[in-house]
């Protein structure tokens, strides 16, 4: 899977509680996939980061990429 953008949307959270959610949408040579993330322990600067790494972390969990018949690369930028 060749992964051209990635975008956060409908993002929420609270700097008081450490914890935010929301979409993660990718766009790739395959389609689109979008998941939504919950992730705590974050600060309102790393709240984006975090639920990509999220959505990484969901996707690499699904039985086509956990089993190695499908990697992951992504576009430049």
């Amino acid at each position: 899977m060749y992964i051209t953008q990635i975008e956060v949307s409908q993002m929420q959270g609270s700097s008081e509680s450490g914890k935010a959610s929301g979409f993660v949408s990718f766009e790739s040579d395959k389609g689109h996939v979008q998941m939504h993330c919950a992730v705590t322990d974050v600060t309102p600067t790393s709240c984006h980061h975090a639920l990509i790494s999220e959505a990484l972390r969901q996707l690499g969990r699904m039985p086509e990429y956990r089993n190695g018949r499908v990697s992951l690369s992504f576009a430049p930028g």
